[in-house]
């Protein structure tokens, strides 16, 4: 691909950072997609842009809780930046052969299947792994030395394969690969020290109030209430207290603000009833249909509670 200079501030909607300019790809058919209006947060960008710009590394962990954007802020600096991004849903079972690649059938002959990361190495892509502290630690350590900038070594055909100077690699995770005490994630993996010693760490937590109202207004045209954005901006943020403070099993997320956020824009559940049932709190119908009705009867009764509490002061 050929590369080219692009202003920050221009490319990521930043007026604070106009006139800094950073180098971008052409692109190719595996950039993400542009999520047109998502908000970049200053400082999670600038040490996103850092990792990119290869100076201190090629490895980044980007932990935090769910919901928060760990993946999508990777997937879109690379949609800015024209950068081909490969993302792999992780999970207890994935395998060896799901990330580096197989021995199988190729244009009519047995050869050696590049997999996402062997492919990044190879062509000098991103690639995201989503839940990566979710993988076996006996899987990880695969990924020891690529992490660090040394080649890759495919046993299979005793291939050894330098790394593009345009690999970057990234996990997202909901703990920091030291395991969950919470109970929250329990599929989570406590994985070797060796390797987590490889990465820059980010906290990716939810947004501020107001980065949060920014989201949810460029999210949806002017039709949407500005008193609905302030009601579901405070009411999600009362629901991570109170899951802080033990009293809640699952906080509502940035991302299920927004689809809390779709579900009202729909204008399902403000319709007139048309027979003589008691017509029900419409917001509160979008907050159940998108979220409380997840938890346990006492904890969505809790819930409402709490949104009855934020109307009224």
């Amino acid at each position: 691909m050929n590369a080219k200079t692009v202003d920050i501030g221009a490319v990521f909607e930043i007026p604070e950072l106009t006139g800094k300019m950073f180098a971008a790809k052409e692109g190719g058919e595996s950039v993400p997609s542009k999520i047109e209006g998502y908000i970049f947060r200053i400082d999670l960008l600038r040490k996103a842009l850092l990792w990119m710009s290869g100076r201190v590394g090629r490895s980044i962990y980007l932990a935090g809780p769910a919901g928060s954007g760990k993946t999508s802020l990777g997937e879109q600096v690379a949609a800015r930046l024209g950068w081909e991004c490969i993302t792999l849903s992780c999970n207890a079972r994935t395998e060896r052969a799901d990330i580096v690649g197989y021995m199988g059938l190729k244009n009519g002959g047995t050869s050696f299947i590049d997999g996402p990361l062997t492919t990044a190495v190879r062509e000098g892509r991103m690639i995201i792994f989503d839940e990566g502290d979710a993988l076996p630690p006996s899987i990880t350590i695969v990924l020891n030395r690529v992490l660090e900038g040394a080649p890759l070594y495919i046993p299979e055909t005793g291939e050894t394969i330098q790394p593009h100077p345009d690999f970057r690699i990234a996990f997202t995770g909901n703990t920091r690969g030291r395991g969950d005490d919470t109970g929250s994630f329990r599929a989570r993996q406590v994985q070797d020290a060796a390797i987590l010693d490889r990465f820059l760490f980010v906290e990716v937590d939810y947004p501020t109030p107001d980065e949060e109202k920014a989201i949810l207004t460029k999210k949806f045209d002017e039709s949407f209430p500005e008193t609905i954005v302030d009601l579901l901006v405070r009411f999600g943020n009362e629901t991570r207290a109170a899951h802080q403070a033990g009293e809640l099993s699952a906080p509502l997320s940035t991302r299920g603000l927004v689809r809390i956020g779709e579900i009202v824009a729909t204008g399902l559940f403000s319709q007139q009833p048309t027979d003589n049932a008691v017509k029900s709190d419409p917001l509160w119908a979008a907050i159940a249909f998108g979220f409380a009705d997840g938890l346990g009867k006492e904890e969505a009764e809790g819930l409402k509670k709490v949104l009855d509490a934020v109307k009224a002061a």
